[in-house]
């Protein structure tokens, strides 16, 4: 055995609690925001709509437009985040076509939330610039 392996052994079962589940999700949150560039990115674009929002003072069915629009674009970053490591992790990070076709039909996702995201946001504040004029 290795000398430098941890008195306690990895999890390797399912988890026996919810907490346990819970705290797995929450340490995958983070290390996904800290790991993951476009999640950084997308992070700050989810705050600065949030802060026009409140400056712009949306009506609550605007909020929940928006706020699924964000969502959205976090889930499908998450998705594309587990894509890209688990099919690095089977071609052991060497090319592969059908590889790359993987990882490009799941960025295209990303693609399609993220242009979802824009339009919901051109309604929802374009309707809000037009009820000021």
């Amino acid at each position: 055995m290795n000398s430098d392996y941890n008195a306690k052994k990895p999890q390797t079962t399912k988890n026996k609690s919810f907490y346990q589940s819970v705290r797995h999700a929450l340490v995958g949150l983070v290390t996904g925001f800290k790991e993951e560039l476009n999640l950084q990115r997308d992070l700050m674009m989810a705050a600065l709509a949030i802060i026009l929002g409140i400056i712009c003072r949306l009506h609550y069915i605007d909020w929940l437009f928006l706020i699924l629009a964000i969502f959205i674009v976090l889930l499908a970053e998450f998705w594309n985040t587990v894509v890209e490591h688990f099919v690095d992790l089977l071609v052991e990070h060497q090319f592969n076509p059908t590889a790359k076709k993987i990882k490009d039909i799941s960025a295209a996702s990303v693609l399609l939330s993220a242009v979802l995201a824009l339009v919901i946001g051109a309604v929802v504040f374009g309707h809000a610039v037009l009820t000021y004029l």
